[in-house]
């Protein structure tokens, strides 16, 4: 709501996708893009699963290294400097993609989406979580969005992410728009950014 901190709607979330990955103690858990941890941990903590998360940036696996291990989670946690296209120690209970399928291209999408079926178990759940755009027509490379918000990402249809992860063997179950929600994130980072 426009009354909460950033900060508590942050851990909102994060229950709200732990909850919609019907996350059970001991299930095996792969974060692809894994950030600076928060969702690791948060699962960890809370849940009982066990998270290997990835990520290409060495900043941020080293802080979220530290995090782990400031959490007392070492055991549950693993955080890696790895392209999920490496990953190969599958299955995973459950996957998830918080804010990384925006930058593998429209190219690479159904590869994506084949990856993340091939890492995961018989009747295991992956939630995609993304910005997507609603216009038809191509992205204007000079909008704000596109030059320093997501510079060389490309925001995909809902349909076209749909469509990917059917074509690559993924049962969808569950399909949200949090539109209001980001509006009232962006609005947050700018007083944040202004302050």
């Amino acid at each position: 709501s426009p009354e909460d901190t950033l900060e508590d709607a942050q851990v909102r979330k994060l229950d709200v996708i732990c909850r919609k990955l019907r996350l059970q103690p001991g299930e095996r858990m792969l974060d692809i893009g894994c950030g600076w941890g928060s969702l690791m941990i948060h699962a960890a903590a809370n849940y009982g699963v066990r998270v290997v998360g990835v990520t290409l940036s060495e900043a941020q696996a080293a802080f979220a290294r530290k995090r782990v291990v400031e959490a007392g989670l070492s055991d549950q946690c693993e955080v890696r400097i790895q392209d999920y296209r490496e990953v190969d120690d599958g299955p995973y209970d459950k996957i998830v993609s918080v804010g990384m399928f925006e930058h593998v291209g429209s190219s690479q999408l159904g590869r994506y989406m084949e990856r993340v079926t091939s890492l995961g178990t018989p009747g295991g759940l992956a939630l995609h979580h993304g910005i997507c755009r609603v216009h038809e027509e191509d992205q204007a490379p000079n909008t704000f969005i596109q030059r320093y918000v997501f510079p060389d990402g490309e925001l995909h249809k809902v349909a076209t992410v749909v469509a990917a992860a059917e074509r690559a063997g993924q049962e969808i179950r569950d399909l949200e728009s949090m539109r209001e929600h980001y509006a009232l994130t962006l609005r947050h980072w700018v007083d944040n950014l202004a302050a």
